[in-house]
């Protein structure tokens, strides 16, 4: 799998918390209800880019470009992603968002009831005997898509304050449905790309299976670059003191 997100390098050095952004005290006795419901919020607002923290614009998010192939069996097809939006990843309803400040841990467990990439795309290989090439657009479609993310992190002093830095992380997802649809397939010839479609939306669970970790993995980048990104320009005392 090749992947290429719009980077979000952290240039930032001192910023603080937008001041719509909910914030939570250590000292508070429900601090993992407040969070939950800090990221819920948080979560929503990012439809817009917040430029002291570097953070862009998150629904759409741009994906310059992908390479999934899938499976090695019947199913054997290259596809290649370009100038991708990738819409929904603000609706996520949290079920879980822990923040353990001991243990320096994170553990969120989210569902997005839609959530849409749209690309162009060029796509070659084989389904059976038939040969399989097609140039133009995609949309797929995910169904109530499950996030479980874990991170963890390490404190670092700047400026006599204490910051995280993210170490490890990772990424779990499950879905209830996913939908292909592919334009200009086979030249434009509408009934093989009719049949085409057919066949991977038949086949969706194993054509997602197969490059279910690719997914994972743009999600992942995604939820830990807003995360890199405010915890290295607030400190710790900014946010829980």
């Amino acid at each position: 799998m090749k992947l290429v997100v719009v980077a979000l390098v952290l240039t930032l050095g001192y910023a603080s918390v937008p001041p719509n952004f909910k914030r939570c005290l250590r000292k508070d006795p429900d601090f993992n209800k407040c969070y939950l419901e800090a990221a819920q919020y948080g979560a929503s607002l990012l439809t817009k880019r917040y430029d002291q923290l570097d953070i862009p614009n998150l629904d759409p998010f741009k994906v310059t470009s992908l390479v999934l192939r899938t499976g090695q069996g019947p199913v054997n097809l290259e596809h290649n992603y370009t100038d991708c939006s990738v819409y929904g990843l603000t609706t996520i309803k949290f079920d879980i968002f822990e923040l353990d400040l001991e243990k320096n841990t994170l553990m969120a467990d989210g569902t997005i009831d839609q959530m849409v990439f749209k690309c162009s795309y060029h796509m070659t290989g084989r389904i059976l005997l038939l040969a399989v090439r097609g140039d133009g657009n995609s949309t797929i479609t995910f169904k109530r898509f499950r996030a479980k993310y874990k991170a963890a992190f390490e404190k670092y002093l700047k400026n006599e304050q204490t910051y995280y830095r993210t170490v490890n992380t990772q990424m779990e997802s499950d879905v209830e449905h996913v939908h292909f649809d592919y334009d200009n397939l086979f030249n434009g010839n509408r009934e093989l790309g009719d049949n085409l479609n057919f066949v991977l939306n038949d086949n969706w669970r194993t054509v997602f299976a197969d490059a279910k970790a690719d997914y994972d993995e743009i999600v992942r980048q995604i939820m830990t670059d807003v995360m890199e990104k405010i915890w290295g320009s607030t400190s710790l005392q900014e946010f829980f003191d």
